[in-house]
């Protein structure tokens, strides 16, 4: 184990889309750390999830401050 303890701590890797404990794949290959197993099979789904937070916090902060549309006549 290292230092930082990282090898107690599971990570997702994105190219085999598989979990490992410990960092045993590149670091661009991986997301985590993560405390368990279950939440590191989780990684994807977590980060995308995020993902649309932020998109719809930038579609907010991209709005803030235009006059309203206005009803279209239908």
């Amino acid at each position: 184990m290292d230092a930082s303890g990282s090898a107690d701590k599971f990570y997702f890797n994105t190219r085999t889309r598989e979990v490992e404990q410990g960092p045993r794949s590149m670091a661009k290959d991986r997301l985590g750390p993560y405390d368990s197993y279950a939440e590191a099979a989780q990684a994807l789904e977590r980060a995308r999830r995020r993902s649309e937070a932020w998109d719809e916090e930038d579609a907010r902060e991209d709005d803030w401050g235009a006059a309203p549309s206005a009803p279209s006549a239908g």
